[in-house]
């Protein structure tokens, strides 16, 4: 397959993104995230005198000590970088990478500002029937070609019904800075559907799980990957392309290891070993 063009990142959209801050006492959504933090749903930061906004992607723990954390896209911010969802502190940027290999970040409570960020995913936007939120039921290391996959993020919210085209073939340049260009990327895409916007960098992408615990339905999620940009495969056409990480690509660049529901709900606090095979997450 050749590589589709005009794939590019979305952090270039970001900078001309507005917003209204929420009234006092708003309720809880995806603008307006509360602890334990999920998700899918929109943070605010400022660095550089600017103010962008991205999409929280889903939580992990740190193999160093097994702290709760929230990957992200790492052209969100920089490292040091503190974060806000509506009138809620999110945390601060732990570690941020972007350039030709990753572009993920992590972001943490710290000692004087600790945060919690649960195995949870804000999915509203949907179908009339779809569920507000899903767990994270699980992950896969990444999806496969052919597989369908929906993504979740603060603008276009819930798209389902996406095709992945290719696993390492994805590209995301900064339209700012197009010598920063983000490469191994998964490729997939909903022909003439707009799929992504500014804003949506970072959002999780996974294969929903509908399931039955304890007699309740459960609405799940196994986690694939997570958002890096997106673009029209044609000039001028909708945003029907995107490229993504993979889970295992996020895992391995941060140090870190998805957090689903069943190891949440164990109280287990030993930090999670680390991936022994990440000279091929690429």
């Amino acid at each position: 397959m050749t590589r589709r063009p005009f794939v590019y990142c979305l952090v270039a959209l970001l900078l001309v993104l507005t917003w209204s801050a929420p009234a006092s006492g708003a309720p809880a959504s995806r603008f307006n995230d509360p602890q334990p933090h999920r998700g899918g749903a929109e943070y605010r930061v400022t660095y550089g005198g600017r103010t962008f906004a991205c999409s929280s992607g889903f939580a992990m723990r740190r193999v160093d000590g097994g702290k709760r954390a929230m990957a992200t896209a790492g052209h969100c911010a920089p490292a040091g970088t503190e974060a806000t969802s509506g009138e809620f502190r999110f945390g601060t940027f732990l570690a941020s990478f972007y350039n030709e290999k990753v572009d993920a970040a992590l972001i943490s409570g710290t000692r004087i500002k600790p945060q919690v960020y649960a195995p949870t995913l804000w999915t509203d936007g949907g179908t009339p029937s779809t569920p507000v939120a899903r767990r994270v039921l699980g992950k896969a290391d990444g999806p496969v070609v052919g597989q369908k996959v929906c993504v979740s993020g603060k603008v276009t919210k819930l798209v389902c019904d996406i095709e992945v085209y290719s696993l390492t073939r994805g590209e995301s340049c900064d339209e700012e800075h197009p010598d920063v260009c983000t490469g191994g990327l998964v490729l997939a895409g909903k022909e003439g559907a707009n799929i992504v916007h500014q804003g949506d960098s970072g959002a999780p992408v996974f294969v929903p799980i509908d399931t039955e615990i304890d007699g309740h339905e459960v609405y799940g999620a196994m986690l694939v990957g997570m958002l890096v940009g997106g673009g029209p495969r044609v000039e001028g056409g909708p945003e029907d392309l995107i490229t993504f990480h993979t889970v295992k690509q996020v895992e391995c660049a941060l140090s870190a290891r998805v957090l689903t529901t069943a190891e949440a709900e164990s109280g287990d606090t030993t930090p999670p070993p680390p991936r022994g095979d990440c000279a091929t997450a690429r």
